[in-house]
C-alpha cells in the first residue's frame, strides 16, 4: 500500500472495490496512490510512480485549457499520461476531491484512454510485443469475459490486433425496391485460442475500457477496405462496405485523417465506405466531437447513425449532423409485426430520414412479414437473417455468386 496517511489508506481500500482504474494525486500532480487495475492497464511499476508527476492536463493547443486540479473538481477532463515505457496516451478522467487528512488530494477515475498519435504504416506497433499473461482457467466463457481475467483478456486482445488474428464476417444489405445487394456490413469476430468465440459486445467494451479501441477500429477499417478491393479484383461488384466505429473515437482529432489515408492506401473513394457510429455518439455535445464529425464530412466520408430510434434521439441535434444514412435499431424491427408502438416509431424514423434526404436502413429483418411491412412503409435498405447470416469471406463470395 502506498502512502502514509491512515485515513487515506481507508479511503483507498474502499476505492479498490471499484472496477475502474483509479489514481490519487496531490495538488501538483504527483501520484500518491494507484490501484492494481491502473498498474496493470498502463504497465507501471509502483516504484516508478511515487513522487513522480506523470500526467498533465491538455493545453489549449489540444482543445483543452490547463487548470489547477482544484478548479476541475466535479468535471471530466482530458489528461496526457506518460506510461512506464515512455509512450503517451490521452486519458479521460473524472476528478473529485478525496476526503483525507491532507485537504489537497484528488481522485481521478479513468473513463477511457487512447493514443495521442498512431503511426500510419501499421495498425498497432506499440502492442507488437508478445504478451505472456494468460487468462485464468475458467470453463464459463461469460464469466471469463466479465470476471477477474479482464486484464489478461485485454493483453490477449492487444496481441490479436497486433498479430492480425481477428476475423471479419460480412452481412449483405438488400435494396428493398430491386431485391439486389447494395452493400455489405463488416463485422469483427474474435476466436480466442482457449475460450472460443468471444461475443463482440464483450471485446469491444473491453477495448474501450483499456484504451485500444482506436487500434481495433482501424484494423477493422483497413481489413474491410482491403477485402473490398480484393472482391472487386475478382469481379464481385460490391457497391460499398459499412464499418462500425466506436463513438469513443469521435473524440480523437486525428480520426478523419487516418480514415482518409486508409482509403487512399486501398485505392478506394469515399463512395466506397460508410462509417457507422451509434446514435448516442452523435448526440454528444463535446465540441471536439462536433469538430471531428464536421471534418469527416468535409473529407467526403459518409456517416451512418447506427441503432437509431432506441431513446437517444435529439432531433434538433440530428438535423444539424452531416450524415447520409439512418440505421433503424433491430429491436424495433423485431416487434414490428406485433407492436403498434414499434410500427409507429419505425414509420416515424423513416419519415424523419426521408425529410432529411437520408437513406434509411432496417437492420435485423428475419421474416418475410417484416420485410413486406418495411416495403409497404417505403424503407430503402434491409439487412438481416432473412437474406443471410454474417458470413466468412469464402461463404460471402459463394452467396454473392449464387444470387
Amino acid at each position: 500500500m502506498l502512502g502514509n496517511s491512515s485515513t487515506l489508506r481507508r479511503e483507498y481500500e474502499l476505492l479498490e472495490q471499484l472496477t475502474d482504474s483509479i489514481v490519487v494525486v496531490n495538488a501538483v500532480g504527483e501520484i500518491l496512490l494507484v490501484n492494481t487495475s491502473a498498474l496493470k492497464r498502463w504497465r507501471y511499476q509502483s516504484e516508478q510512480l511515487l513522487g513522480e508527476s506523470i500526467f498533465q492536463l491538455l493545453d489549449e493547443s489540444e482543445s483543452r485549457i490547463s487548470l489547477p486540479l482544484s478548479q476541475i473538481v466535479g468535471k471530466t477532463v482530458d489528461v496526457k499520461l506518460r506510461q512506464g515505457n515512455g509512450e503517451h496516451r490521452k486519458v479521460v478522467m473524472s476528478v473529485s476531491k478525496l476526503r483525507a487528512e491532507d485537504p489537497a488530494l484528488y481522485l481521478l477515475i479513468v473513463k477511457y484512454s487512447y493514443p495521442l498519435a498512431l503511426p500510419r504504416s501499421t495498425v498497432s506497433p506499440q502492442y507488437s510485443k508478445q504478451f505472456l499473461l494468460k487468462a485464468a482457467n475458467n470453463s464459463n466463457q461469460e464469466q471469463v469475459a466479465a470476471g477477474g481475467s479482464h486484464l489478461s483478456f485485454a493483453d490477449d486482445l492487444r496481441e490479436a490486433i497486433a498479430q492480425q488474428q481477428l476475423q471479419l464476417y460480412f452481412q449483405p444489405q438488400i435494396d428493398i425496391n430491386t431485391g439486389v445487394i447494395c452493400g455489405v456490413e463488416a463485422l469483427c469476430r474474435w476466436f480466442h485460442c482457449e475460450h472460443g468465440m468471444i461475443p463482440p459486445d464483450k471485446f469491444i467494451t473491453l477495448a474501450e475500457s483499456v484504451g485500444i479501441i482506436t487500434e481495433l477500429d482501424l484494423w477493422v477499417l483497413r481489413a474491410s477496405c482491403q477485402q473490398l478491393l480484393q472482391w472487386r479484383a475478382k469481379g464481385l461488384q460490391i457497391p460499398c462496405i459499412s464499418v462500425n466505429l466506436s463513438s469513443v473515437n469521435l473524440r480523437y482529432p486525428a480520426l478523419p485523417e487516418l480514415i482518409f489515408e486508409v482509403l487512399q492506401e486501398c485505392h478506394l473513394t469515399t463512395d466506397d465506405v460508410i462509417i457507422e457510429i451509434t446514435e448516442s455518439g452523435f448526440v454528444e455535445h463535446e465540441p471536439i466531437v462536433q469538430d471531428v464529425i464536421n471534418e469527416l464530412y468535409a473529407n467526403g466520408i459518409q456517416l451512418s447513425v447506427d441503432d437509431f430510434g432506441i431513446g437517444y434521439s435529439n432531433l434538433s441535434r440530428l438535423q444539424t449532423l452531416p450524415v447520409s444514412q439512418l440505421k433503424l435499431d433491430r429491436s424495433l424491427i423485431e416487434h414490428i409485426e406485433t407492436s403498434s408502438i414499434a410500427r409507429s416509431i419505425s414509420e416515424a424514423a423513416l419519415q424523419i430520414g426521408k425529410s432529411m434526404q437520408l437513406q434509411v436502413v432496417a437492420e435485423g429483418v428475419e421474416s418475410e412479414n417484416q420485410y413486406q411491412i418495411l416495403k409497404e412503409f417505403g424503407f430503402h435498405v434491409a439487412q438481416g437473417y432473412l437474406f443471410s447470416a454474417p458470413l466468412s469471406v469464402t461463404q460471402f463470395e459463394r452467396w454473392v455468386i449464387s444470387q
